[in-house]
C-alpha cells in the first residue's frame, strides 16, 4: 500500500514484510468505488484495515464520508458483521423495519445477513468508521444488494425523519 504524504504529530512508522500495523486515516488514499452496488451519491471512503494494509485476517476498517443526500441501498453480508460509528454530522440508519436518527457517538450493528441501510438526507456531511467482523477484505463479506428487500425498500421511500 502506499501512503499519502501527510503531516502528522509524529513520526512515519515501518513494519517488517511491508505490512502496516499503525496508521493513521490521512494516509490512506480514498478507494476507488466505482460503480459498487447499492452506493449513491458523493462520497468518499479509506480502506484503513484489511488483508492488503495491515495482514488482517478477519477484520476490515474504513473510514467514510456521505455528503448530503448521499445514500447506501438496503443490504446485508452474508459472511460478516458489521458496525458503524457515527464521528460527526447525522443520518438515517435503518434495519429490520425501521429508521433511526444516527448522530455522533452512535453505533449500528448489522448481524450476519441482517438487512440494514444508511442515507444522509441532510445538509451536512456524516463522517462515520465501519468495521466488518469476519472478512479481511470488502468483497468477501457477501455484500448482497436486492430488489427482494420489500420491505426494507419500502420504509427507504417514506423519506421520513426519525425523532
Amino acid at each position: 500500500m502506499k501512503r499519502l504524504p501527510v503531516k502528522l504529530q509524529r513520526e512515519l512508522y515501518e513494519f517488517p514484510e511491508g505490512k502496516i500495523r499503525l496508521i493513521n486515516w490521512r494516509e490512506v488514499a480514498p478507494m476507488e468505488l466505482g460503480n459498487w452496488a447499492g452506493l449513491h451519491g458523493k462520497m468518499e471512503t479509506q480502506l484503513i484495515v484489511c488483508r492488503e494494509t495491515t495482514g488482517s485476517k478477519q477484520t476490515v476498517m474504513g473510514r467514510s464520508v456521505f455528503f448530503p443526500g448521499a445514500f447506501h441501498d438496503p443490504h446485508c453480508h452474508l459472511y460478516a458483521e458489521e458496525f458503524i460509528y457515527c464521528l460527526s454530522g447525522k443520518a438515517v440508519a435503518g434495519g429490520g423495519n425501521k429508521e433511526f436518527l444516527f448522530t455522533p457517538g452512535d453505533v449500528q450493528f448489522a448481524a450476519i445477513d441482517e438487512i440494514h441501510w444508511l442515507r444522509n438526507p441532510f445538509d451536512d456531511p456524516l463522517e462515520f468508521i465501519w468495521v466488518y467482523s469476519g472478512a479481511a477484505m470488502p468483497n468477501e463479506s457477501g455484500y448482497s444488494t436486492s430488489d427482494l428487500f420489500n420491505e426494507a425498500h419500502t420504509i427507504v421511500k417514506k423519506d421520513e425523519i426519525p425523532k
